[in-house]
C-alpha cells in the first residue's frame, strides 16, 4: 500500500470577506492547486463548531512530498488568493498527513465528513493502530450511513498525530447514541481510549470538490 498523502488546511476568514473568500477559493485557488501533478482530488468543507476553524480544504495526493514541489508552491501564489484573500484569513492550520490505515482511499462521494483527530500515548500506539483497523473501524462501518473511513498520521509539531476521516451520509450519525455505543464495543474502550488525548471532533458539510 502506498503511503499517499492528505494535505488538510483549516482556516477562518473575516466575515466581511467571506463571499469573496468562497468565490476565489472555488473558482481560482482550488483549480490551480488541483492541476498540480500528483494531486488526486481537492475538496472543501464547512463546519459549524465555534471552537474550530470554520473552513477545511482537503487535498488528496499521490505522496506527501507533493506539497514541497515547486509546482505546488507556484500554484498557491497565482490569482487573487495571495494578495486579496489570504491576508483576510486567520486561525490557519496546515498539516500534511500520510496514509496509515483504514480503507485504501477516500471516495469523495458523501455529502458529509466526520474528522477525528487525536494523540495516543506512545506505549499504546501499536495497539491503537491494530485495534483501530481490525476492530474499531469494522464496527463503525457497519452502521447505516457510515460509508468509508481512512486513517492518516502526521509528524507536524503541535498537531494531533492521528486523523481518521469518516465519510458519512448525514450529520447526526457521528454524534449519535448509536455511534457512541458502537464505539464502546470490544477492546477499544478499556484498552485504548484511556490512553488517547488532544481529541478534536468535526462534522463538516462538503461544499466543493474537484
Amino acid at each position: 500500500m502506498s503511503a499517499h498523502g492528505l494535505y488538510l488546511v483549516r482556516m477562518d476568514v473575516a466575515h466581511d470577506h467571506e463571499a469573496l473568500f468562497n468565490e476565489v477559493y472555488d473558482k481560482e485557488h482550488v483549480p490551480n492547486l488541483r492541476a498540480v501533478p500528483g494531486v488526486r482530488r481537492a475538496s472543501r468543507y464547512r463546519q459549524p463548531s465555534p471552537t474550530e476553524p470554520r473552513y477545511l480544504a482537503a487535498y488528496e495526493m499521490e505522496s506527501p512530498a507533493v506539497v514541497e514541489s515547486e509546482a505546488w508552491k507556484a500554484a498557491g501564489e497565482v490569482g487573487q488568493w495571495p494578495t486579496v484573500v489570504r491576508p483576510r484569513t486567520m486561525n490557519r492550520h496546515r498539516v500534511i498527513y500520510e496514509w496509515v490505515g483504514g480503507n485504501a482511499t477516500l471516495t469523495g462521494k458523501t455529502p458529509y465528513v466526520f474528522w477525528v483527530m487525536m494523540d495516543v500515548e506512545p506505549h499504546r500506539e501499536a495497539l491503537f493502530n491494530d485495534l483501530y483497523d481490525n476492530e474499531h473501524l469494522p464496527l463503525l462501518l457497519k452502521l447505516p450511513g457510515s460509508v468509508n473511513a481512512v486513517r492518516y498520521r502526521t509528524n507536524v509539531p503541535g498537531q494531533p498525530r492521528y486523523l481518521c476521516v469518516y465519510e458519512v451520509e448525514n450529520t447526526t450519525l457521528p454524534m449519535s447514541k448509536l455511534w457512541n455505543d458502537t464505539s464502546d464495543i470490544g477492546r477499544w474502550k478499556p484498552e485504548v481510549r484511556p490512553y488517547t488525548y488532544n481529541k478534536h471532533y468535526l462534522v463538516s458539510e462538503r461544499i466543493f470538490s474537484a
